[in-house]
């Protein structure tokens, strides 16, 4: 009990002066304050578990930013696995989208340009989404809605739009990386 009371002093001596670092680091992670205020949190919580394994006289700043990060990619694969996949990876929060759409069976069937025109589709997109999906260059946004809207794999659409697998995986990421910036949010990494 003793050694874990002393454990807990020094993390909090030690971890506490950091937190507005750290917060600001979550900050650029979320874009958010109260999500980076809870990541803040969660990482403290587990760094004050994990303290024990924290070699004395190392970085604490980098060892603290690095259960931050481990615990924002946990997070953010958590919430991408229940969002269903007509949202755009990494876009549905940026978007501010509440609803979930139903999932429309004649999607996967369709063209890409035919995806994009179509109003049953378009309807179910937040306006800032659907306007930067019309603003992309059509290859990109071609590959991106075969693959998000499709569930195509990088083979299948790359057999579809006879392109080599190298350019699906470029225009797909050029996409994503479009609607980060339009929606001024850092890029993630999966």
């Amino acid at each position: 009990m003793k050694k874990h009371n002393e454990l807990r002093q020094r993390f909090e001596a030690e971890a506490l002066p950091l937190m507005q670092e750290m917060f600001a680091q979550a900050y650029h992670l979320t874009r958010n304050a109260a999500d980076a205020e809870d990541l803040v949190q969660e990482t403290y919580i587990r760094g004050m578990r994990k303290f024990a394994q924290f070699e004395q006289g190392t970085n604490l700043k980098a060892w603290l930013g690095r259960i931050l990060f481990n615990q924002f990619i946990n997070e953010y694969r958590r919430k991408k696995r229940r969002i269903k996949s007509v949202f755009v990876e990494g876009v549905e929060n940026m978007a501010e989208v509440e609803d979930t759409p139903e999932q429309d069976d004649r999607l996967p069937a369709m063209q890409p340009s035919a995806m994009a025109d179509d109003e049953r589709f378009l309807e179910n997109l937040d306006q800032d989404l659907k306007a930067g999906l019309q603003e992309m260059d059509a290859r990109y946004r071609d590959v991106l809605l075969l693959n998000t809207v499709g569930e195509l794999s990088y083979k299948d659409i790359a057999s579809k739009l006879k392109l080599p697998i190298g350019t699906v995986m470029s225009r797909l990421h050029r996409a994503k990386a479009f609607l980060r910036e339009r929606f001024g949010v850092a890029p993630m990494a999966a």
